[in-house]
């Protein structure tokens, strides 16, 4: 090989080297999208993996869903970075708040942080929870552990926390009977009682929240995260997603932006967070 063929050779080794690796389609691997553990891993399968089937249809862009065994582990690989996207509001405590952008929300009507009772429940107020058992999924959830706890707090109330590693875990507790109430997300809480035949009766009611968000991180290039923007933002309106929409009970997702989740970063500066 002539010494000029060489030096060539080794010039277009070094600019591959030198040139950033683009996420997703253009290096061929796969967009990591996170999702907050709220449900079973297998649940969570089951509803997530069509909806990413389907906006990797829609856009080109491979998505893969991920995410760890518990939401303490989810937490932690977001904060590593490790996530393209993910489905979560965790972002927002101070340690994490101003990495990954919101793209899009889940739709429908605002969530609210809930305290529930079995319907024949005695227990009629906060004050009544003094000393009782009550189940949260994790301290790091949001609407379900710092919401409940900042208004336990404002009451003068102390109960005695239960962590179920989830909401579904959770409510799970609340079912049989092995405490006294559950906090949980409005929406996640009909779900379930739908789901499972749960007669319930909510204690307590929090303010409105934006729904959940997708969230996307800075290294995604722009143009990549504008068409998964639109692919989220459109699934409601586009007739080859309507069977999904219905199979999984889901709304589709709305616009959102970072500001919208200003009530939830008080919430998380109130408790600390």
């Amino acid at each position: 090989m002539s010494p000029s063929a060489t030096r060539v050779i080794v010039m277009a080794c070094l600019l591959l080297l030198l040139c950033p690796v683009r996420a997703g389609a253009a290096d061929g691997r796969p967009l990591h999208f996170g999702v907050l553990n709220q449900q079973s891993p297998l649940l969570t399968a089951e509803r997530w993996n069509p909806i990413l089937a389907y906006l990797t249809q829609a856009t080109g862009i491979p998505l893969q869903l991920k995410m760890g065994r518990t939401v303490q582990e989810t937490d932690a690989m977001m904060g590593r970075g490790e996530f393209d996207l993910v489905y979560t509001n965790h972002n927002f405590q101070s340690e994490y708040d101003g990495v990954y952008k919101v793209i899009a929300r889940w739709g429908g009507e605002p969530i609210r942080g809930v305290i529930a009772v079995p319907e024949d429940s005695p227990l009629r107020s906060l004050a009544d929870l003094q000393g009782r058992r009550v189940a949260y999924p994790s301290v790091e959830a949001f609407v379900a552990y710092a919401v409940p706890k900042v208004a336990l707090d404002a009451a003068g109330v102390r109960a005695e926390a239960v962590f179920a590693g989830n909401q579904e875990g959770a409510l799970a507790q609340l079912r049989a009977q092995r405490v006294d109430a559950a906090a949980v997300n409005s929406r996640f809480l009909l779900q379930y009682a739908e789901r499972e035949g749960l007669r319930h009766r909510i204690l307590f009611q929090s303010e409105p929240f934006a729904e959940l968000p997708v969230i996307v991180h800075p290294r995604v290039p722009r143009e990549q995260a504008e068409a998964l923007r639109r692919a989220l933002v459109g699934m409601k309106h586009d007739p080859k997603a309507a069977q999904l929409l219905s199979k999984l009970k889901f709304p589709g997702f709305e616009p959102a932006e970072d500001r919208d989740y200003d009530n939830v970063r008080r919430i998380y500066r109130q408790i600390g967070e």
